[in-house]
């Protein structure tokens, strides 16, 4: 299994690209009580999006507690006709087809 960047053309630079699959990015942020969101192909505007959402909580909340966010990685395969034809027919959900590997790459405090 090769993991090196497909070459070409690519419309998001950043982004994380293979010829098994794609890497995005998303933050929770209070771990373990808020869901993972803010979904992204690129990690800095993941973490600018999260620093900005953290700062409009500690603002509108008047909240000086709020823990360490996290930022996730989410290796993604592409799913094949099998799949696809699998989901539509309602028989199986696409992220569990096609999650390969998630992980926290960047803890994030302050806004």
């Amino acid at each position: 299994m090769d993991a090196s960047p497909l070459l070409g053309d690519n419309d998001h630079p950043n982004e994380k690209e293979t010829a098994m699959g794609v890497t995005v990015y998303a933050y929770a942020v209070e771990p373990g009580t808020s869901r993972i969101t803010g979904y992204g192909s690129d990690m800095q505007q993941v973490v600018d999006e999260l620093r900005s959402v953290r700062k409009e909580i500690e603002l509108e909340d008047d909240r000086d507690d709020l823990p360490p966010s996290e930022v996730y990685a989410f290796d993604l395969l592409r799913p094949d006709i099998d799949q696809l034809l699998a989901v539509m027919s309602g028989d199986a959900e696409l992220a569990d087809l096609i999650l390969k590997d998630k992980r926290l790459v960047k803890t994030v405090e302050g806004s």
